[in-house]
Order: structure tokens, then sequence, then C-alpha cells
């Protein structure tokens, strides 16, 4: 259940927190008031699309947190054990972080975790219902998902393995068909395989030697200027020039000077010992250098070879990757799709054999699971139609259409389509064909209910204006139906209809407001008399009459 929402910097809302109780949680207020954007933070918390435009403006992010009671949740628990987490006190604190660049975070107690995580767990909190999921019921491929969900765990076991039988059979039918490429296809394939492998193979280059044979080839080219410059820092730092005396030996004879006052003050004999060191490294440098001479010895064909080999593996770059390392991982590949090419002939014949086999298993259990289907269809339609029939659509006909599909889908071998005659005398129809808006509101209603009473799944449920199209005597029903699925569930329902803001237990109003020169969003909960005043907005007005439908109306409620 969800305890509390708390929002910053989303949209018109500066920041607001919201504590929700147990049962139906009504939300009404203005046009624009900010309603919409309750559910978008909701829905961004429950790991839905980031827009970064949801940013309110002036500010560098955007944080959504909900807090949620999950003491009675055991698949909540169960996933929380599984990842290493535990619930504190019962209780889970799930938050989604946006900032103006668009990059999103989210955190489960305080964790961070992938987004395909966090909806894993979010599904098993709360369930968003809204204008998409109506649309929903007009898109055929989605009404077997909808059936599917009102099957048991045995149902929902079978639509696992069959969509895991799919995706090996997909995996090996793939794998055949790479295998039964035409032979003279794979012919002209291997043996341009064959020629790039051993261009390569003649070049034979070694990670990281690039960088060596860079080095070696500057030495090269700039030996001359290399040796004249080593020459001279010989003469000046060991061997000295005419009358020009060599650093070492300036050094020593500084040392020497220094040596004979030592005795009169330590400074003098710290001084010298640190050119005593100098005089030393001044020495070490020389036999370097001198070392550096002897072993000069410029060979012109020696920097040609070094300038042909670097010239070799630049042309390989040029053509399979920026660095030898990409070269080298081309030719692995190019070595094991050759390798792939030349067993494919023989592989084929065994892939074949395996496709047949997983054929066969999967159709069998696409059997199993269409018959599956088709009991839970008619118990569907039976208790979807008696739910209609407490909205106020009573003679109303429904049917689950199910047809064979011409091949396998991750689903099955099934095609299905809800069929309905919402009028008595009149032919089955597809539901995207006839149902109006307020029709679909209600089957959508309808199938909410069903779903809440069979038990077990989400805790939470979100309507966003479940009401589209309802309006007189059917709004009282609708109202009472909610009430209904709230004993099951916390509902969380916005709505603009007066009979369901008073079905509530409790009542909050959005509200749009003006501080600092700048418009914000602001969620109150209503007592008593602030339900009156807001009821009775929703009414028409605020004048004796409204008023007093809107106590009517609440005493009605509590009834």
């Amino acid at each position: 259940m969800l305890l509390e929402l708390s929002v910053k910097n989303v949209a018109l809302i500066d920041e607001l927190r919201v504590e929700f109780a147990p049962g139906l949680n009504v939300l009404t207020g203005e046009t624009g008031a900010g309603k919409s954007i309750l559910v978008d933070s909701v829905n961004l918390m429950l790991g839905g699309r980031a827009e970064r435009d949801l940013v309110r403006t002036g500010a560098d992010k955007a944080t959504v947190q909900a807090l949620f009671d999950v003491s009675q949740n055991t698949a909540v628990q169960a996933l929380l054990e599984e990842w290493g987490l535990e619930a504190e006190d019962g209780m889970i604190a799930v938050s989604r972080e946006l900032t103006r660049a668009g990059r999103s975070v989210s955190r489960v107690l305080g964790m961070m975790l992938p987004l395909a995580q966090v909806r894993r767990l979010t599904a098993l909190l709360m369930d968003v219902h809204g204008q998409h999921e109506h649309q929903a019921l007009l898109n055929p491929q989605r009404h077997l998902e909808f059936l599917d969900g009102f099957g048991d765990a045995a149902h929902a076991a079978l639509c696992r393995r069959v969509e895991e039988a799919y995706k090996a059979l997909r995996e090996t039918r793939s794998l055949l068909a790479r295998s039964e490429t035409s032979i003279a296809e794979r012919a002209r394939r291997m043996d341009t395989l064959a020629n790039q492998i051993a261009e390569i193979e003649a070049v034979k280059p070694k990670a990281g030697e690039e960088d060596a044979l860079e080095r070696k080839f500057r030495l090269m080219q700039h030996a001359e200027k290399i040796a004249e410059g080593v020459k001279s820092a010989y003469a000046l730092v060991y061997l000295g020039s005419g009358k020009t005396h060599a650093a070492q030996e300036l050094l020593a004879r500084a040392s020497a000077a220094l040596g004979g006052i030592a005795g009169i003050d330590e400074r003098f004999g710290q001084l010298r010992d640190r050119i005593e060191e100098m005089a030393v490294n001044a020495r070490d440098i020389g036999y370097e250098l001198q070392d550096m001479l002897e072993s000069m010895d410029y060979d012109g064909q020696a920097a040609e070879r070094v300038g042909d080999r670097l010239d070799a593996i630049r042309k390989l770059e040029r053509k399979y990757g920026a660095r030898v390392e990409d070269v080298l991982a081309f030719l692995d590949g190019a070595r094991q799709e050759y390798e792939a090419l030349e067993k494919s002939g023989e592989r084929a014949e065994e892939l074949r054999a395996q496709v047949a086999k997983q054929e066969a298993a999967l159709r069998a259990l696409c059997g199993e699971l269409t018959q599956s289907r088709a009991a839970i269809a008619s118990e569907f339609a039976a208790q979807l139609v008696r739910e209609l029939s407490e909205l106020g659509m009573g003679g109303t006909r429904f049917e689950v259409r199910i047809e064979p599909e011409e091949d396998f889908t991750a689903h099955g071998l099934d095609s299905l389509e809800f069929m309905i005659s919402p009028n008595p005398g009149e032919p089955l129809k597809p539901l995207r064909m006839t149902a109006s808006g307020g029709e679909l509101s209600r089957i959508m209603l309808a199938m909410k209910a069903m779903a809440a009473a069979m038990g077990g799944g989400v805790d939470s449920m979100v309507f966003d204006e479940i009401d589209t199209g309802v309006s007189g005597r059917m709004a009282q029903t609708v109202a009472e139906k909610l009430h209904r699925i709230a004993r099951h569930r916390q509902v969380l329902c916005i709505t603009h209809l007066p009979q369901i803001a008073a079905m509530g237990d409790a009542h909050f109003v959005v509200e749009k407001r003006v501080e600092d020169g700048r418009t914000g969003s602001h969620v109150r909960r209503l007592d008593e008399a602030g339900r009156v005043e807001e009821i009775a907005r929703l009414i028409g007005g605020s004048g004796e009459t409204s008023v007093q439908h809107a106590r009517h109306l609440l005493a009605s409620a509590h009834a």
C-alpha cells in the first residue's frame, strides 16, 4: 500500500508531500490544477518514461519518492530477498531522480538499481490505469495480454513455458537460416574471408607493436641530430674540450674549495656534500652518454625496414580497424566465421532435425495453452457480463474469439479479439468498432473489479479519469464499483464526478496557487466541511442547493 508520496520540482509542483489512506482515495480539482502531474510523478517513480520537460523551470532536477507498506506483500518480500535487500519495519522507499539533461537515477531502499530491475519491483506494488489503457482495449493485439492476466498460476506457468520454447525455436531457426546460405554465396564469402585472413597473417601484427615501431623510427629519422646532441652533452658533462672544463670537473673543484672551510661552519660542509652528490651524478651521466655514443650506428636500410613495417600495419588499420588490437579482433572474427561456414553444410542437417523436434514440442504446448485460454475466456466473458450489468450495461453480450495464427509467436498460436454487443438484438462485433468512450471506461472498470476480486496482484491501483463518458445515474454505479474494488485494494482515483468524490475514504483537492510570482500546484486533504464545499463545486456551484446535494451525497456514501 502507498503510504506517502513526495514530489519536488516536477512541472508546476515545487514541493509537496501527500499521505494516503487505505481504501478509496479521491483527488479532485479544477482543470489544469495539476492532477495529471501527480499521475506523471507516480509513473516516473514506477519506472515510466522520463521526459526532461517534467523538470520544473529553473530547477536542475526533479525528484519523486514513494513510501510503501509491503508487510503483507509476499511477492515483494521474496523479490527483495532475491536481491539481498530487506524492508525496514515492513516498509520500502522507491525514488526516481530526473536531471535537466535527461539523466535519471532510480533507488530502492536508498540503493541505486537499474531501471529494468525497479520496474520489476514496482509492477508488484502499483498499477496505473488511464486513458492509454482504454485505448489498449481498442487494440486486438493487447486482448490476449488482458485475458492471460486472468489465468491462474498454472496458466501463467504454461505461458512462460510457451515463451521459453518459442525463444529456443527462434534461435535454432536463425542458426539454420545462416547455415543454409546458398553454396555460391557461401563460397564467395569464404573466398573474401580467406583473402582478408591471408593479408593480415602475412604482416603478423602484434598488440602494442605500433608504438614501439613509431618510437624506433623517430629515433632513426633524427639519428644525425641525436648523435650531435649526445656528443656535445658528453663533452660538456664529462670530457671537456679545449679551454672548456667539464661539468663533473668543475663540480669536483667546487667540492674541494668548500672542503677547506667545512670545519668553520656546518653549512659549508652541507653544501660540499650536495655538490659532491652532483659531481657523482654528472660522472654517471657522462658514462651513459659515452655508452650511447659507442652504441650509435645509423643503418639506413634498417630505418627503411622499420618504415615499411609501419606502412604495412597502417594499411591494415585503414581496412580492418583503428588500432592493431582492432585488426587482431577482426582476424579472430574472420577465422571463426570461416570455420563456421566450412561446417555449415553438415550442421544444416542437424539443425533441421532440431527445428522439427522443437516445433512439435511447441505445437503441443500451444495446444494446451489454447485449451486453457478457451476455458478462461468462457468464465471471463460470463463474469464481465455480470459486472457490466451492474454498471448499467444489462443485456450486453460478450465473447472472446480465438483464432489460430499461421506461425508460432511468443504467446503461442492464438490470435484473439474481444467481441461485444452492447444492445440486445444486435450482432456481436469487434470491440474496437463498437464501444463508445463511456462503454470503454465501464468495460475497463469491470475488468479491474474482476482482477481485484481475484486476490493476489498489486496492493494499489491508480485510476486516472476512469469516469470518462460517464454521467447521471451511472456515475453513482461507477462510484459504488470503485468502493467495492477499494475493499480489496488501495485505490487512488482522479475524478470530476461528485458521486465518486463522495464515496472516497479520503478526499484530496489539487489546487493551483501563485506564490512569489510563480504558479505552483498544491495538494491538501479535506475535512468534512472542505469535502462538502468541493463536492458542491463539482455539482455545479456553491449555492445552497449544491451544498445540500453535496451533504446528501456524503450521507449516502457514509451509509
